[in-house]
């Protein structure tokens, strides 16, 4: 499936689908492949911004910190790779993945270590397409999702029909 995301807003309505759909089906992970500015973690803030109990939360990069807790419904670890190098993992993150109820969410899913790659979830790689003649911002993103295992399918059928019923 792919998603255009030509603005913040529609980032924001993509994240308001997303926690919809979380609080019918729960894929487990969300593994986020992306460049530098493709909008990984924007793309997370729209997310966990719309969970029950964000209005507590700082959703930010863990690019320093590996990891951040959102304390939302279900909660959400969410992971930022980027500073470590490829093949990586933690014992904090396998445990994240193996535990019930937990959204892990991982920016930089390419460096993660390929044993530690969940068989239920789903995957997101984000790529920027063009930009803003006349400021040089980004202004549309593609998002295309991939369900992995039949937890990641059926969220993503779910997702799909959140997105077409507000399309509306």
């Amino acid at each position: 499936m792919e998603i255009r995301l030509p603005t913040l807003h529609a980032t924001e309505l993509f994240g308001a689908a997303f926690a919809r759909s979380l609080a019918r089906i729960h894929p487990g992970a969300f593994l986020l492949y992306g460049g530098l500015g493709a909008g990984k973690t924007t793309l997370t803030r729209a997310l966990v911004s719309r969970l029950p109990g964000a209005a507590e939360a700082e959703i930010a990069s863990p690019s320093f910190t590996i990891c951040n807790i959102y304390c939302t419904v279900p909660a959400v670890h969410h992971y930022d790779l980027y500073r470590l190098p490829p093949g990586s993992g933690n014992d904090a993150l396998e445990d994240s993945l193996e535990t019930p109820g937990v959204l892990t969410l991982v920016e930089w899913s390419e460096h993660l270590a390929e044993q530690l790659l969940p068989p239920d979830g789903l995957q997101g790689a984000l790529r920027l397409v063009a930009e803003d003649a006349d400021n040089g911002q980004p202004n549309l993103r593609i998002l295309s999702l991939t369900p992995l295992g039949p937890k990641g399918s059926a969220f993503l059928q779910e997702l799909a029909a959140q997105l077409s019923a507000h399309e509306e």
